[in-house]
């Protein structure tokens, strides 16, 4: 477990940190010191799609105002502080990726204008399937591009249901495999995976039948279509920047994969099945 977590902090050590991010918030000529935090919302959404799929996995699964929420796989925070922002929520993120824990902590202090908007927002390194939360604490556990890390799921879901309310739910923004695909001849790197240690993309009826087993009733949505269209845009915008090669690379195999039918992307929502059900 040491070498994984040591693999997927190298990993995620190259994403978008809070000096690149005020750069290009300087070059817009927005004042830094009067920032907020929507002004973040086309720099600090690192998954597919952005800000339009965080909205749409928020309405999917019915955040309400002042709801708890535990964002896991939480990166640089750009979840937790639009579910904050728009809908009041505490959130609680956690991540094993220690700079971009930073990052999000940076990032929610320079936006929070409010000492008390800080402490609806808590950062803090743990791992999925032992967070450090007491029984029915959350309204929402909710997740974007994290089960492709995961090497053990069903650990995850379990945990999942020990801290969700009776009337709790999970919200799931995911990329599956194929499952007639092995991960072994997927083309590397992924967004997601520099090295097949990475890798554990599943398929998506594996995933449901899990989420059945675990006591959740799944509804899903297909978000592929839309999702290939933002690769699309990222490619481009990436490449008239001279971004990293690496990270286009990344993102065309992604796209080129998902263009195969190798991957689909799934939003999923997944309510605790109730005792009489």
């Amino acid at each position: 477990m040491k070498e994984f977590t040591a693999s997927l902090q190298k990993h995620y050590s190259r994403g978008p940190n809070t000096e690149t991010i005020l750069e290009n918030l300087r070059r817009k000529g927005l004042d830094l010191a009067r920032l907020r935090p929507q002004e973040l919302y086309p720099y600090d959404q690192s998954h597919a799609g952005g800000i339009n799929s965080t909205r749409m996995l928020a309405s999917l699964a019915g955040i309400e105002p002042h709801s708890c929420v535990v964002d896991v796989g939480c990166g640089i925070g750009g979840a937790a502080r639009f579910l904050h922002t728009e809908f009041s929520c505490r959130v609680l993120g956690f991540d094993l990726a220690l700079t971009r824990l930073r990052t999000a902590i940076e990032l929610t202090r320079l936006v929070s204008g409010k000492e008390g908007e800080t402490k609806q927002m808590h950062f803090l390194a743990a791992q999925a399937d032992s967070l450090p939360l007491p029984f029915h604490f959350a309204d929402v556990v909710w997740t974007q591009h994290l089960l492709m890390n995961l090497p053990d799921l069903p650990a995850f879901l379990r945990e999942s249901a020990r801290v969700l309310k009776p009337s709790g739910r999970l919200a799931a923004h995911e990329w599956f495999l194929d499952q007639q695909h092995h991960p072994g001849k997927l083309r590397l790197p992924l967004p997601w995976a520099s090295n097949p240690s990475l890798n554990h993309a599943g398929s998506s009826d594996e995933f449901l039948q899990m989420l059945r087993d675990h006591n959740f009733i799944p509804k899903v949505e297909d978000v592929t279509a839309a999702m290939k269209d933002a690769l699309r845009k990222n490619v481009q915008v990436l490449t008239s920047l001279k971004s990293a090669s690496e990270r286009i690379t990344a993102l065309e195999n992604l796209l080129q994969a998902a263009d195969e039918g190798t991957f689909s992307c799934l939003m999923i929502t997944a309510r605790k099945k109730r005792s009489q059900e």
